[in-house]
């Protein structure tokens, strides 16, 4: 594939991966900090997510082409690799099933309002068919068909946004969370975290890593801002915290419908394949698809069977995880270009969970995120200097 149309192809598939109804929800909680300090939250967030956890991570994909969660070894040996791979398929199986339910919600709402008909095992049904044919295309396929629907989805968000722009200003009071900013910019910084483990396995094919990484981690960071931001000013403009009724009522009809059934589609697909990678560290198999479609039945059918609020606190604790994982893989790679011996990093691997939860309690305007990302990675470059290193191969380096 030519370099431009490979770098073309990388930002629409992250731009399409941010669009969707979970990234407008989550910017609809910002509101309580109001149109300036909210924005300064996103663009915040988005600026410490993707700057410094998805560009590196890309860019490790492409220079070591190994999959995300493969560069773990780096730091944890081979066991790292099955701990972490067994860990993220478990989080992607749930994300799996909440994108479902989110999907069929809103669908069973606007069908209700078009065609006075529902039925939430057809709506979730229809989704998981869609996804299973994203993950049959061959990739020349995928990437043409992905791109135009992209395209279509940017056209549906320009609409939404105009419709918000449009629709009076009513009168009404702020939520009344006690959200504070702190806690604004972690949720933006959780979102893009969310997808760490994955973006790596969308670049471990190509070449040109830090190009490749800077495109994937920009098309992102731009639709989910894009996204937040819609979330936001739909609150802050009319009240109104739920974006599927404003979609209901909004006259957009069959084209909202189509907005949510495909920027589900273009988002979940990825969480699957990732999620069927993550099998195949663990399985040695090499039939990602068959995962794949594994991995989208078994979402549904706990989208239709389970409670979600289970697996959304299920996901907050798994999502901790990642933070830690990769502070100590991006020192260990960038920084010192050496490990510590791998029961020192795991030690400090669980440090890192557990500090994660205390340092919650801190409020900082950065968010802990970035509280972790900082501490720790000094304290295991800190480990480096009592603790005799393993330097890294020069075919681990650059593999």
């Amino acid at each position: 594939m030519k370099t431009g149309r490979l770098f073309r192809s990388q930002f629409l598939l992250w731009l399409g991966a941010a669009i969707s109804i979970a990234e407008i929800l989550t910017g609809t909680l910002i509101a309580p900090l109001g149109l300036t300090r909210g924005l300064a939250a996103i663009i915040l967030g988005h600026l410490i997510g993707c700057g410094l956890f998805l560009v590196p991570a890309g860019y490790l994909g492409a220079k070591l082409h190994r999959s995300a969660l493969a560069s773990a070894e780096l730091a944890f040996g081979q066991g790292g690799v099955w701990l972490a791979s067994g860990l993220n398929a478990l989080q992607l199986v749930g994300w799996t099933a909440v994108m479902i339910v989110n999907a069929q919600l809103a669908m069973n709402s606007i069908s209700g309002q078009l065609f006075g008909f529902k039925s939430p095992i057809l709506m979730a049904t229809i989704v998981a068919v869609l996804i299973i044919g994203w993950l049959l295309m061959g990739s020349q396929l995928l990437f043409k068909i992905n791109n135009f629907v992209v395209g279509l989805l940017v056209i549906g968000t320009v609409l939404m946004l105009t419709m918000v722009f449009m629709a009076p200003a009513t009168a009404h009071s702020l939520p009344a969370d006690s959200l504070t900013f702190g806690q604004a910019v972690e949720l933006n910084v959780t979102m893009a975290l969310s997808w760490l483990p994955l973006i790596g396995d969308y670049t471990q094919r190509v070449d040109r890593p830090l190009p490749v990484a800077l495109v994937s981690a920009g098309g992102y960071m731009l639709g989910s801002i894009v996204m937040f931001v819609t979330g936001l000013l739909v609150v802050l403009r009319t009240g109104q915290t739920d974006i599927t009724a404003l979609l209901t009522r909004s006259g957009l009809g069959l084209i909202a419908l189509l907005i949510i059934v495909f920027s589900t589609v273009t988002t979940t697909f990825l969480d699957t394949y990732s999620a069927a990678t993550s099998l195949a560290n663990l399985t040695g198999s090499r039939h990602i698809n068959r995962l794949a479609i594994g991995v989208t039945v078994v979402g549904l059918v706990i989208a239709l069977t389970v409670a979600m609020t289970y697996y959304e606190h299920f996901l907050y604790l798994i999502g901790s995880v990642f933070t830690p994982l990769y502070a100590i893989i991006f020192v260990t790679y960038f920084i010192r270009k050496a490990t510590l011996p791998y029961w020192l990093n795991f030690s400090w691997w669980v440090i890192g969970i557990v500090a994660y939860y205390q340092l919650q309690k801190l409020d900082f305007i950065g968010g802990t995120t970035l509280l972790v990302l900082v501490g720790l990675g000094l304290a295991v470059w800190l480990s480096g200097l009592v603790v005799k290193l393993a330097p890294l191969t020069r075919g681990e380096l650059s593999r």
